[in-house]
């Protein structure tokens, strides 16, 4: 019966929800006892599930949400929202951040981020990538040796306090810039980083829940955006549709940066819990790269709990990792979206048990994760990196398959703009299919993938056209292709000086009414008879065509295509119809089997042979 009411609710709880709260709304911080866990994935949908702790799950709501969620009956108990216990420094200046043991104000921070580029032009710009609802900048660090200019590498993303009241990742990603930035060139693992990847790292991408209270204090901070909406469980479903109320501007800022790039890895910081969250959220089904993600978790939560007290990082599981619907089912999270729509690969790392620790413990938190920080961004540098072009060597858009292994949500695609792109599995050999419009799919097979090293792939679809130069003399030649013409016709090989042109069967001429021609086409790997007003190069690119095609000679005299490309002897290039060879003319020479004046046979030229039986002519 209360399965029936909730869902009931849901249909009247999204219908509300349709408008947004405005700027004046009050944060509910809550838990309650919850026997039946199969109905979260009920309730994700009304409030914001936080964590759960035996039978006790804890969530957020807004006044909306709250509303629906009391009529449920469930057993709750109100909690004083994390940022009331909030006692840390506030540094109102970057100076006053050199120890790393104070909270910037916003305009501090804003002051970091600029002070970063100003202080580095050459490894890092810093790009304004929206505005929230309350008008704060929403602001990553871009850090690549050749910043300024989009090359063909790993494009790796850290972000933080998508939460705004949680803001240890806030703390750690600001120090993480300043230490990328300031060992480049005397740290080698950093100076790797640095030169192989293009590394975005947006701090705080909810500076409104931040702020709630104000640019100068962390000390009223929310969980939510400036409109009361969790921005984690605001993105859009898989199937397109929306979880809690319309999405809000800083979704879309974070949708539109995300589809503007190709991050193949990401990780988003979180805190209230001790974890790394890998996908799925939203269903417990697996992701086809589930076993990968497990080992892709334990980089970071194996180093965690070596650098780190006994006990951190395992608040959730005793290993440090955790499937995100094992932990509790969510819908509308950010790191979902970012693997089934941005086709990049995100794991969620919760960094703190407190969500709001006191300043003076940040220092410690970098020692316990700077470790581990490193080397999740390293594992951008390992599995297959491949660039997939055309045959002059421009970058294509294609998408990349692992055959008997992906899913719809778990194909990737190249950045069009150079035509990388980076798929990480576990070690092992697997077969691709890359497909690219306008060209036919391509497998490669037997791709070896080793841990912790780069292979290295580069696809070309399609054949690179050869280019066939045929010289015309006026009057009468003797011509034929030996490339693949494709779709070309008689009126865009010719031009205006065309007289006439002949087949051994079939003539066209543009002087004479259409009824009188009976040649249609012209076609590859055949001879015509050209008659043209005035000199003149005819250049036409295509396939090669390949010379063991066979053509079919009748006994007596046959118009032949010569589909070498290169000159050859008579003797040599007929030595498969020697046996009935009699005679070999070109426009203006002759072959005899006793000699005579003409000696090579030439691409782009056609030749009367005379045979004594019908054969096959297939040219060496």
């Amino acid at each position: 019966m209360k399965k029936a009411i909730l869902i009931s609710l849901l249909m009247l709880f999204a219908l509300s929800l349709s408008a947004t709260l405005g700027t004046t709304w009050n944060q509910y911080y809550f838990r309650f006892e919850l026997i039946n866990k199969v109905e979260l994935q009920e309730l994700t949908r009304m409030i914001s599930i936080d964590n759960i702790c035996g039978n006790w799950v804890y969530a957020y709501a807004n006044d909306t949400e709250w509303e629906a969620f009391e009529k449920l009956g469930y057993r709750t108990q109100l909690l004083p929202a994390p940022s009331s216990q909030f006692t840390g420094t506030i540094a109102r200046n970057p100076g006053e951040m050199r120890n790393w043991d104070a909270y910037p104000t916003y305009d501090a921070y804003v002051a970091m981020m600029t002070g970063f580029a100003t202080s580095y032009p050459n490894l890092c710009q810093i790009v304004n990538v929206g505005t929230t609802v309350n008008g704060r900048q929403i602001i990553f660090a871009k850090i690549s040796d050749n910043v300024a200019s989009h090359e063909a590498e790993p494009e790796l993303m850290y972000s933080g306090t998508i939460h705004g009241d949680e803001v240890t990742g806030y703390m750690l990603l600001l120090r993480l810039i300043d230490t990328l930035l300031s060992q480049y060139g005397s740290d080698p693992r950093i100076t790797n980083l640095v030169n192989n990847a293009e590394i975005w790292i947006g701090p705080n991408t909810n500076p409104d829940g931040t702020y709630y209270g104000g640019n100068n204090t962390l000390a009223s901070a929310r969980r939510a955006n400036g409109n009361g909406y969790d921005l984690n469980r605001n993105f859009p479903n898989q199937n397109g549709s929306t979880n809690t109320g319309p999405i809000q501007i800083e979704t879309q800022v974070m949708m539109d940066f995300a589809l503007s790039r190709h991050i193949s890895l990401a990780a988003n910081f979180h805190g209230g819990a001790e974890v790394v969250n890998f996908p799925w959220d939203y269903t417990y089904s697996l992701h086809p790269d589930d076993s990968w993600y497990i080992s892709l978790s334990h980089v970071y939560a194996d180093l965690v709990q070596a650098n780190g007290p006994s006990g951190y990082f395992t608040s959730v599981s005793s290993n440090g990792v955790t499937n995100g619907a094992d932990w509790y089912v969510i819908a509308g999270g950010r790191q979902d979206w970012m693997n089934y729509t941005a086709q990049s690969r995100e794991v969620t790392i919760e960094v703190s048990n407190t969500k709001m620790p006191a300043a003076s413990t940040m220092p410690n938190y970098w020692n316990y994760n700077y470790d581990a920080m490193l080397s999740y961004l390293e594992q951008g540098l390992y599995g297959i990196h491949g660039i997939v072009s055309d045959p002059y060597g421009n970058p294509l858009a294609a998408t990349i398959t692992v055959n008997s292994h992906d899913t719809a949500v778990s194909v990737i695609s190249t950045d069009p703009a150079n035509g990388d792109f980076y798929r990480y599995l576990n070690p092992g050999s697997y077969n691709l299919t890359i497909s690219a419009a306008g060209y036919p799919d391509k497998v490669i097979t037997g791709v070896v993938v080793n841990a912790n090293q780069k292979t290295s792939l580069n696809v070309t679809m399609g054949e690179l056209l050869h280019q066939q130069e045929i010289s015309l003399a006026p009057g009468w030649n003797l011509l034929s292709f030996n490339i693949d013409l494709g779709e070309n016709t008689i009126g865009t090989i010719f031009d205006n000086d065309l007289r006439q042109i002949k087949s051994q069967s079939a003539t066209y001429s543009p002087l004479v009414p259409a009824h009188f021609n009976n040649l249609a086409g012209i076609s590859s790997g055949k001879g015509y008879w050209v008659n043209n007003l005035s000199s003149e190069n005819l250049v036409v690119q295509g396939n090669l065509l390949s010379t063991s095609s066979s053509q079919e000679l009748a006994s007596g005299w046959n118009l032949v295509a010569y589909l070498p490309d290169t000159q050859m002897a008579v003797s040599t290039a007929l030595a498969g119809i020697n046996a009935y060879l009699q005679e070999v003319r070109s426009l203006d020479s002759v072959w005899t089997p006793g000699g005579g004046s003409l000696s090579q046979m030439q691409p782009g030229k056609a030749y009367w042979i005379k045979v004594s039986q019908a054969c096959n002519l297939i040219y060496p």
